[in-house]
């Protein structure tokens, strides 16, 4: 007899899963409580800091430097390099968040690792009987930054991108597609608009 998953499951397998879930909410209350003390600590305690977010973040570079107020569902899900996030940054972060070494991260950028079926008839759960909103369905994909890139201020970035390195996405753009490596890309939806050297 198979075991039905559970939703964290189907969330990290990229499933669709149900939305409330009391299980995933638990675990973002948690992780929002370790988000409220790095968001209360002032950038003069440095060190305090960076022990919150070693004990928030999947993993983080010892120098990596995130300012606040910063913005995420879960925090182990995401892994940074020897980076810079700005201020205001929003993590989704259902799956995978990756960014890499010496990549800054404007103000405002948006990580959105969750989406949801495009049909509205797959996008929500009915109750049977009544005909009554019961969940909404989500679906997660991973997001990878490569190295040496620069993700300019109020940026979005979807589900399932990858930004190849040494990329610089436009401020305000909204990354809907996967960006090669050594290029500019900016609007919406980002477009490559220039090769670099």
């Amino acid at each position: 007899m198979s075991v039905e998953k559970s939703g964290y499951e189907k969330m990290r397998a990229g499933e669709p899963y149900a939305n409330p879930d009391w299980d995933l909410m638990a675990m973002q209350a948690e992780a929002g409580e370790k988000l409220a003390r790095l968001n209360a600590t002032p950038m003069s305690k440095m060190d305090e800091r960076k022990a919150i977010l070693k004990d928030l973040l999947g993993s983080v570079h010892p120098d990596a430097l995130v300012l606040s107020p910063l913005a995420l569902e879960y925090g182990k899900h995401i892994h940074l390099g020897d980076v810079f996030i700005n201020f205001d940054c929003i993590f989704l972060d259902g799956a995978e968040i990756r960014i890499g070494d010496f990549t800054a991260v404007g103000p405002r950028v948006q990580f959105l690792t969750a989406g949801h079926p495009v049909q509205a008839f797959e996008r929500t759960k009915l109750d049977p009987d009544t005909g009554r909103f019961v969940a909404a369905i989500s679906v997660n994909k991973p997001i990878t930054i490569g190295e040496h890139c620069w993700i300019g201020a109020g940026a979005i970035i979807l589900p399932g991108v990858t930004i190849g390195d040494r990329t610089t996405i436009g401020a305000g753009s909204v990354v809907t597609k996967s960006i090669p490596a050594d290029v500019v890309a900016v609007g919406s939806p980002a477009r490559v608009v220039k090769q670099l050297d």
